[in-house]
């Protein structure tokens, strides 16, 4: 079966959903716990932890952290440019968290945790991704947030 760019989004998605629940202080800021079970970490999927964007509108909901992965270009028939967009946001109601080595807002932190996780991983294309934006978002008028793109090129997959 031949493989599609498209399968390559999935890919990504997929190593990005396993880099979020897999890291402590993420999955420590959505559950709002220090000590939490792996079936714990497993059920931010699409709870807390979303693979496209989305606005939860329960009014328990604490924080979300959401994410895209796009093709905008493929300059070569060998390299592809990949883009990796987060979206981290709560209600603006509960915008306050500390956390030690961490500065900002909820939404600030949680981006700042994403960040780091991705910039420490390995997993998506050749080098490290590029940081190209970080900019704010308000969402309904009641949820406030980060958005953050990364890019990086990727071997295109021969089918």
């Amino acid at each position: 079966m031949k493989k599609s760019i498209l399968n390559d989004i999935g890919l990504y998605k997929t190593r990005l959903i396993s880099t979020f629940i897999n890291s402590p202080d993420i999955c420590r800021l959505l559950l709002e716990k220090d000590s939490y079970t792996r079936d714990e970490a497993d059920s931010l999927l699409y709870t807390r932890i979303f693979p496209y964007l989305h606005i939860n509108t329960q009014a328990d909901m604490n924080a979300c952290l959401c994410f895209e992965v796009d093709v905008p270009q493929i300059p070569t028939g060998m390299i592809k440019d990949m883009k990796i967009i987060v979206w981290s946001y709560c209600r603006l109601e509960q915008m306050q968290y500390a956390k030690e080595d961490y500065l900002g807002t909820k939404p600030d932190i949680l981006a700042d945790m994403a960040e780091r996780e991705l910039r420490a991983s390995n997993q998506f294309g050749i080098g490290p991704l590029h940081l190209e934006s970080v900019t704010n978002n308000l969402l309904e008028n009641q949820f406030y947030g980060r958005q953050l793109v990364f890019t990086v090129p990727d071997f295109k997959m021969k089918g």
